[in-house]
């Protein structure tokens, strides 16, 4: 409300305040509820899917708006001369590999990324590359994951 000045009264003010508080508040929740952490097994290719058979390792992601914090690692090393790559894949969509980068020599891939939409890929897979391959694409997968809510969009 107006006083005799022309301005706000405090009440007013207060009032106005406590509304912007609360949108603040509604958003910095909505941030929150967004960066669960998702844990998903990784299994070796079944039938016509680069997963779905024996468990091979997990992949923890952390998507957080259009960042996304990701840690894999596998249970066996891969062959004598080759590395494991990991990889986003838009399966059912453009069918785009995003590589994700190499498997350290314990078993793990670390990747934090700031991501143009991290949600359109459906897939997590991994591949068993030549070590210093210069081939940019995707081998066969030996691994995988299908990727949950909020991916799959």
């Amino acid at each position: 409300m107006m006083n005799s000045n022309g301005r706000l009264s405090s009440s007013s003010t207060r009032t106005a305040g406590v509304i912007v508080s609360l949108i603040a508040l509604s958003f910095a929740i909505s941030g929150v509820v967004q960066a669960q952490q998702i844990n998903i097994d990784v299994t070796k290719p079944a039938s016509d899917k680069p997963f779905g058979g024996e468990k091979v390792g997990t992949i923890s992601i952390i998507p957080d708006g259009h960042s996304v914090h990701i840690a894999a690692n596998l249970t066996t090393p891969p062959s004598t001369g080759k590395v494991y790559e990991g990889w986003f894949v838009d399966a059912g969509g453009s069918g785009y590999k995003l590589s994700l980068g190499e498997f350290g020599k314990n078993g793990t891939l670390q990747f934090d990324q700031q991501m143009v939409n991290p949600y359109t890929y459906t897939q997590f897979i991994v591949t068993e590359e030549p070590f210093e391959d210069a081939d940019p694409n995707a081998a066969d997968a030996i691994g995988g994951a299908q990727l949950q809510a909020p991916f799959e969009r």
